[in-house]
This record gives C-alpha cells, structure tokens and sequence, in this order.
C-alpha cells in the first residue's frame, strides 16, 4: 500500500501534541511521502495556548502573520494533499489561499477532537475534499464528515510483544480536565480500600493556569497542586510505563463520543482497559475479557476483571488500527486509489 504515497507532495498542519505530529510525519516519510510540517499555532507558550482556547480572534493578528508566512513559503512546493489536524487556528481566508496556490491539491481535515470543542473546525470543514472525525456521533450528525477512529503507533506493536514484570496493577496517564480529576479520586479510593496497586500520572499543562483555573472550577478546588504533574511524559517513558502496567484507566470528555487515542494504544499494546466511555462497546475492538466499561459517576471495578487474562483480536481488526491502516484510510480518495488491501502481506 506505500508505493500510493511515494513521491507525494504533501503540507501537514497540525498543533504539536504529545509528539503524534511527529509520528504521523515519520510514517508518511518512510512512505515514501516529501513532507512539509507546520504547527498550527504560531507559539507554543501558555499565554497563546490560553488565548486560542477563550478566543483565537484575540490572536487574529498574529495568526494572519504567522499563516500568511507559511502560504508565502510553501506557494511554490505544488502540493499533492494538504493534511490539516483539527484546525483549531487556521482560518476560512487562509485555506481559500492555499487553495489558490495549490489547484491540484486535495484538502484532508481529521477531528481528533470533538467538534463541541473545536468551534473553528465547524467554519471551516466545508472548505475540504475530506473530513474525517474520531468521533461517531458527529459522524452521523454532520453529512460532510467520514468516522475514522483514531490509531496506535509502532512502539505500541512492540510493547504486545514485551515479557516485562507487570508491577503496576491499574495505571492512569493523562491531562486533568472537566471532570477527570474527581472520577479518578473516586476510582483511587476504591482501589486503596481494595489494597490494589496502582499509580496515576494526572497531568496539568500549567500551574500557573491551575490556580486560576481553580478559582472557578469546584472540582479542583477540592485537590491541592501537589497531586499534579505539570512536566509532560515524553513517547518513550509512557510506554515505560504501560510496559509495567497489567491495566489502563482512561476518561474520556464528558461530551465526546469517540475513543481516545489512549485507548486505541492500549488495544494496541494487547493491554486490559478499564474505561468510562460508553461507546466503546459499538466497536470492533471491544471485548468484555479485555475493557470494563464503568459509570463515571459511580465507577465501580469488577475484582474478577483484574484477575482475568487477555484475549487476542483477530489480525484484521488489530491491525485496523495501527497508524500506517489509518493514514490508508484518510488518503486513499485524495490520492486517488481504492483497494482493498491483504492485511496479511502490509509490511
């Protein structure tokens, strides 16, 4: 299935979040793919993060900089497919002029988050050829958009594969937000009561954005900054710690129907799960053997899920999944091929 993606020209646009940016552009490059990678924000600091999140029109200036800027470098390059992820920043003039520029190619957008929660994706879709989204039920509300669930990348294949000692019985690694943080003091207390080993790493991007945040936010309020972490994971010390771990916890938005890309890793390290997204049970991936679904207002663990094995999905649907199958997914209109590939012979 690579040589479709040989030689293509493509721009990849997308915010740097937690080094998927990177994966993505390493797998279209080995490929076979020339890639031009650009964030989507014009800085990476908190006070731009925070602004775009309130309103990206505070920053309207310095985005039209920053995008004019990458238009005026890449005018030239004759793109295949322009890949944006989320497009959080970018605005309706900006892809108009990229579309000038670049006549023969075909635009890609991929929600990795929930349209509710990404406002300026909802202005801009209708400018793209395609539009993917991890999220089902924006899938079935919106005609323009393709379900496409989200992927696990190549070390996560590896991990499935690892003999390390599991000295971690239930593991959570993740960013506190909405109501995160009370679900897991619920589930820490039930696992302590039970004697269950366990080690959550709750992430926050900024202490200084904790105390304001929890100036208005009665969940954190309850919990004090020494329960957080505020220096993100690197790839490789996550699946450190997923190679200890015999389960994964994972809490999804409140409003947001699609399987989180942590979720996706863990079917991908062949690892149990233990989640609050109700959906999960509509898809190919579930098992009840393998993911326990609980209530994120009352979350109860089962004590025979923890002493059950693991039970291997077949080749087909595991290897749906990975990343090199999702990319085939997102481009195989814009690069103008469909086939059905044997999942037995993709190296």
């Amino acid at each position: 299935m690579k040589k479709e993606f040989n030689e293509k020209k493509i721009l990849f646009i997308s915010a740097k979040f937690f080094g998927y940016e990177a994966e993505i552009k390493k797998k279209l490059q080995s490929f076979g793919s020339d890639v031009d990678y650009f964030d989507e924000r014009p800085k990476n600091d908190f006070l731009t993060k925070s602004l775009i999140r309130i309103n990206r029109n505070l920053l309207a200036k310095k985005n039209h900089g920053y995008y004019n800027n990458i238009i005026e470098t890449t005018k030239d390059r004759n793109y295949d497919v322009i890949f944006i992820i989320k497009g959080e920043v970018i605005s309706e003039n900006n892809i108009r002029k990229l579309r000038k520029y670049h006549q023969k190619a075909k635009f890609i957008l991929y929600m990795w988050d929930a349209l509710s929660y990404s406002p300026n994706s909802s202005k801009i879709k209708h400018l793209f050829n395609y539009v993917f989204t991890f999220d089902r039920r924006d899938a079935q509300t919106y005609r323009d958009m393709k379900f496409r669930p989200l992927f696990y990348i190549d070390g996560y294949k590896e991990l499935a594969s690892n003999k390390k000692i599991k000295d971690i019985d239930v593991l959570f690694i993740g960013t506190v937000h909405t109501d995160r943080f009370t679900v897991l003091k619920k589930i820490e207390t039930q696992l302590a009561d039970n004697g269950i080993n366990f080690y959550f790493y709750k992430y926050y991007p900024s202490k200084y954005l904790f105390y304001i945040k929890r100036l208005f936010d009665k969940d954190l309020r309850r919990f004090g900054s020494n329960e957080l972490q505020f220096k993100a994971l690197s790839k490789n010390e996550v699946l450190d710690l997923y190679s200890r771990a015999k389960i994964i916890i994972d809490i999804e938005r409140p409003k947001q129907s699609g399987l989180t890309i942590r979720t996706i890793e863990v079917f991908g390290a062949k690892q149990k799960l233990i989640t609050t997204n109700q959906s999960i049970r509509d898809y190919d991936l579930y098992h009840p053997e393998n993911i326990q679904v609980i209530d994120r207002e009352n979350p109860v663990i089962e004590p025979n899920f923890l002493k059950q094995g693991y039970k291997d999905a077949l080749n087909e649907i595991y290897e749906k999944y990975s990343i090199d199958f999702w990319l085939f997914d997102i481009f195989t209109e814009a690069l103008g091929y469909n086939q059905k590939v044997n999942l037995s012979v993709v190296n």
